[in-house]
């Protein structure tokens, strides 16, 4: 979950981007996971790292491990606790899906796909 003294960034937009925690005298830029973006800086420069953020790095495919395994998986639902993501079916309609759900803050669990560069047999 993400903590109650981080708080919320929006661009003028009103778009959530991130997360600002206090660290020691400074300010962490956080991602929506609860990621660590940059090592703690001054204000502005927190301010600055999330004005540049859009959430459009969540929809690109991404790796969860799952009990050592590599699954390709796309992220569906984001909330301050939890993460839920959805085998990547690379938009086959037919198929039935299997979800698996991560906590806020993400640990290490998931990290973005490579790039395919051959299409699965199917």
């Amino acid at each position: 979950m993400i903590p109650t003294d981080w708080m919320p960034h929006r661009r003028a937009d009103g778009e959530v981007v991130g997360f600002v925690r206090m660290v020691d005298e400074a300010f962490q830029p956080m991602d929506l996971f609860g990621r660590p973006i940059t090592e703690p800086v001054d204000w502005l420069a927190a301010e600055e790292t999330l004005d540049a953020q859009t959430i459009s790095w969540i929809d690109q495919p991404w790796l969860l491990d799952v009990d050592g395994a590599h699954v390709r998986v796309r992220v569906v639902e984001l909330t301050p606790t939890r993460i839920r993501v959805k085998l990547d079916d690379f938009g086959d309609v037919t198929a039935s899906g299997r979800f698996w759900e991560v906590p806020v803050p993400e640990t290490g669990r998931l990290r973005p796909a490579p790039p395919i560069t051959e299409w699965p047999a199917g």
